[in-house]
């Protein structure tokens, strides 16, 4: 049973049959995805700090953006680097996808490297406090270590570019 519909995701309450043959109450959020872009100029990526409301608190991210019904995930990506930080990417490359929390939410995470990047201006919508900063990759890296980024969706997009050799530290 739907007890919520909203613009990016509904809340669900319902009882499911387990592979085990038990049956269990179920909450979940039904999300349609988002796109989280690690825009890239060279050895330096663009981060963004973003003020978050649900968690009263300014944290550091990449760009990043709920995907709009029927919408490609490269689409989104584009569309959310240039509101966010103001880039269009020459080149887009699919890193890889995730669910950050697959025990609450149906949300799938694509992640996409930006590149030949080309400024054209930002965009972001009303509700969006954000300020763009442009960090080396090594530390950005160092960043994380310290725990100065706490979003998930960063901190394992960096872990992947600093596993797959895809920045210099």
């Amino acid at each position: 049973m739907r007890i919520y519909s909203g613009k990016k995701f509904e809340v669900f309450v319902e009882k499911v049959q387990l592979p085990n043959g038990k049956e269990r109450r179920l909450e979940y959020v039904r999300h349609r995805g988002s796109a989280v872009v690690v825009p890239r100029i060279q050895n330096d990526l663009l981060m963004i700090r973003q003020y978050r409301p649900v968690i009263s608190k300014w944290i550091l991210e990449f760009p990043a953006g709920s995907i709009e019904e029927g919408e490609d995930p490269e689409i989104t990506a584009r569309r959310e680097l240039v509101e966010e930080v103001g880039y269009e990417a020459g080149k887009l490359t699919k890193l890889f996808s995730f669910y950050p929390s697959p025990g609450i939410s149906t949300e799938l995470m694509h992640v996409f490297l930006a590149e030949d990047l080309k400024y054209v201006g930002e965009s972001p919508e009303d509700y969006e406090v954000i300020e763009t900063f442009r960090v080396n990759a090594g530390e950005a890296i160092k960043l994380l270590e310290e725990g100065k980024i706490d979003d998930g969706k960063t901190a394992l997009a960096l872990l992947y570019l600093k596993h797959r050799g895809l920045i210099d530290l």
